[in-house]
């Protein structure tokens, strides 16, 4: 049989998360301060707690802005920029599986090279009906191509059984023992998990970014609604307002839009 034939072009491997949204996480620090300073601003204004207390956070209208309802939400910034801490570890985590695929998969691919090369030598002549259980001269450019050699090639020669007993080889190859066939297979696996791995922290990533983003749509709502109550209690065309809504992040010379 003839040399192995080019390898074709591989598929296009997974693209990397890229960074999150700088812009939204700014608006998120940006509404947990205004969060916070309201709060700071009600424990030395009883007038104004008492002006908001009528005033609701939430779409349904059924939770009270109070020092209480302010704090929770105070902490739910917090929880979600911690979450947001957690995305860029996944992500970084992504992009380390990424970046090692192409290692894996040389390391994989030379591994069954190296099998074949033994496979020639010693059947070429003699036996060259057996090249083809080594699938001497098939692609090796795909996941499922490098996945069915392997298999096939380790299938011949190992001498373990899954739980490490030994095992009577169906063939062996010049300069190949315990040692060499235990590498084989480990090159095989590590290429072999890439994509479970991968999967996996894909969608650690992807899941996470979701409940990020519903948070922060959350958080953001919730502090226009409460920044509109303080706007219709505390109005611009007041100048004795104007220290208090810079200092809770109001336009001092026109209302909330």
């Amino acid at each position: 049989m003839s040399d192995p034939s080019p390898t074709p072009e591989p598929k296009p491997k997974r693209k990397s998360p890229g960074p999150l949204d700088s812009r939204m996480l700014e608006a998120l620090q940006s509404d947990s301060e205004i969060v916070h300073a309201t709060i700071a601003e009600l424990a030395q204004d009883a007038a104004l707690a008492a002006a908001l207390a009528p005033f609701c956070l939430d779409r349904d209208n059924t939770i009270a802005i109070t020092p209480a309802s302010l704090t929770a939400l105070a902490g739910q910034c917090a929880e979600t920029l911690a979450l947001a801490g957690r995305i860029t570890s996944e992500r970084a985590r992504v992009s380390s599986i990424t970046d090692s695929e192409d290692d894996d998969k040389a390391a994989a691919i030379a591994a069954i090279r190296g099998m074949q090369k033994r496979a020639k030598s010693k059947y070429e002549e003699s036996d060259p009906a057996r090249l083809d259980a080594y699938f001497i001269g098939g692609p090796l450019g795909s996941r499922k191509d490098i996945s069915l050699a392997g298999a096939a090639i380790y299938g011949l020669i190992r001498d373990k059984d899954e739980q490490g007993n030994p095992l009577t080889p169906q063939d062996t190859l010049p300069g190949i023992g315990t040692a060499q066939i235990a590498q084989f297979k480990t090159d095989l696996g590590s290429y072999a998990v890439v994509e479970t791995e991968q999967s996996g922290a894909q969608s650690d990533a992807s899941g996470s970014l979701l409940e990020f983003e519903a948070a922060c749509a959350q958080i953001a709502r919730r502090r226009r609604k409460l920044q509109l109550a303080i706007d219709a209690e505390r109005p611009y065309n007041d100048p004795a307002n104007t220290p208090l809504r810079t200092r809770l992040g109001l336009p001092a010379d026109k209302g909330l839009a």
